[in-house]
């Protein structure tokens, strides 16, 4: 059984790892469409780490329903 600290560390955890994916998407996208630097390696790496993170996510809430 789950402690209430644990989860309440799990949602920090998870606002935390989406707040900084968000960023790094942010830059990333911008470096790609606005400066014309692409770096299309640290794009396909961050937009993966976004979607999987917001999976896990909706994965979570969805189970405690």
């Amino acid at each position: 059984m789950k402690t209430t600290s644990t989860s309440k560390s799990e949602k920090i955890f998870n606002f935390v790892f989406i707040f900084l994916t968000s960023l790094g998407l942010g830059y990333t996208l911008v470096n790609q469409f606005l400066l014309n630097k692409p770096k299309t390696e640290l794009l396909t790496v961050i937009i993966s780490l976004f979607v999987i993170s917001i999976a896990s996510w909706q994965r979570r809430k969805m189970g405690k329903l």
